[in-house]
């Protein structure tokens, strides 16, 4: 004997399948990375810069093979290279750029991925970064494995925002998202082993300044958003 269905039921499943279908119509489709130029790190970022020079010799910290498997899965393309100046002090600068800012592939931050690799977070912090033509929101961390202190300073960018992540980002998105356009991302981390964080956070300001004021006018706001910029410090 065939089961019975009452109207209730035969309701509840009309709106389920209209709920999938609306879903399914309504989901981004168009990739905005690929209505712009493509992006290419290495011929992007300079090897020289203001007071900044590349040490090819010296390799950035690497990840664990799980971290690195997860990065490889979220990024499209990603840079680390190790930079010093005529003092001696050096910068690790790593950038990963993704061409899919869905929910399934989102920018892998660092107070997610240092703690992952077993680091302490010691501080975490949101920072308005002065840049060449405009501030933007950046966050800074300390950070800290055994002997090592890692200050961290980075900012991430979907689409043209520069965003701080949770709710910033996910209004982003979703304004993309009404247009039927899937955003890329970039997140661009610039640390150093120093014990002083002050001093630390300092530097690294000054050379994401000088970094993003070397990046051709072309491609710069790739890096620093073209969203209006944010009132500076005082």
């Amino acid at each position: 004997m065939a089961p019975s269905f009452s109207v209730k039921s035969f309701v509840l499943l009309a709106l389920m399948l209209a709920s999938a279908a609306a879903a399914s119509f309504m989901r981004p489709t168009a990739s905005l990375a690929d209505q712009r130029p493509p992006i290419e790190l290495d011929a992007m970022i300079p090897s020289r810069f203001g007071e900044w020079r590349e040490q090819a010799n010296i390799p950035v910290h690497i990840v664990d093979p799980e971290q690195q498997a997860t990065i490889d899965r979220i990024y499209s393309k990603t840079i680390s290279r190790n930079y010093v100046n005529a003092d001696g002090y050096r910068i690790m600068l790593v950038i990963a750029y993704g061409k899919d800012q869905s929910d399934a592939l989102s920018l892998h931050k660092p107070e997610v991925c240092y703690p992952a690799q077993g680091f302490k977070l010691l501080d975490q912090k949101d920072h308005v970064l002065d840049l060449p033509d405009r501030s933007i929101a950046a966050t800074r961390l300390v950070t800290n494995l055994s002997q090592r202190f890692e200050p961290v300073t980075y900012w991430t960018v979907i689409g043209d925002h520069i965003t701080r992540g949770g709710v910033d980002k996910k209004l982003a998105e979703m304004r993309y998202g009404l247009t039927g356009t899937v955003p890329d991302g970039m997140l661009v981390r610039v640390s150093s082993i120093d014990r002083d964080s002050i001093q630390a956070h300092r530097i690294q300001a000054d050379f994401a300044s000088a970094l993003v004021g070397s990046i051709s006018p072309e491609h710069r706001a790739r890096f620093s958003g073209s969203t209006p910029p944010l009132k500076t410090q005082p």
